[in-house]
């Protein structure tokens, strides 16, 4: 478990709450502790350190997996979000990743997601999905 320290709450945890807000998630609603812990699986685990070791030698896919998977999440539940990370390609990601976790080598690649959506909403994150390409029919 990864212990959160600081008086504002994460990205993770903003989604986790909107998911409760919502009522798209009822069974998150035990996710985070009243500490601020939650468990990570997966490489989400993984420490920076090893992020940064792995996109040295190119071997970032079980990486940029689990990264799809956290922003598509996040761009999912986040309310007036399209792309978390502005207009970042995956590769741009995993390159800005590579400078967060390079500084924080200590923190967790979960961590690193997190200061790196905090960077794309601080670098006005995109909101309007009428713009993106690839936007899926509406179900009918």
């Amino acid at each position: 478990m990864i212990q959160m320290t600081d008086r504002h709450p994460s990205p993770r945890a903003r989604m986790l709450r909107a998911c409760l807000l919502a009522g798209l998630a009822p069974s998150v609603a035990h996710a985070i502790d009243v500490e601020g812990n939650y468990a990570v699986w997966g490489v989400g685990q993984a420490s920076c350190h090893q992020y940064s070791q792995a996109y040295a030698s190119g071997k970032v896919d079980d990486f940029k997996s689990y990264l799809a998977g956290y922003l598509t999440a996040y761009n999912a539940m986040t309310k007036d979000v399209y792309q978390a990370t502005g207009q970042r390609s995956m590769q741009d990601n995993l390159a800005e990743l590579g400078k967060l976790c390079a500084g924080n080598p200590m923190d967790s690649f979960e961590r690193g997601i997190q200061a790196l959506i905090a960077k794309g909403t601080s670098e006005q994150r995109d909101t309007n999905a009428a713009a993106a390409w690839g936007r899926a029919s509406p179900a009918k």
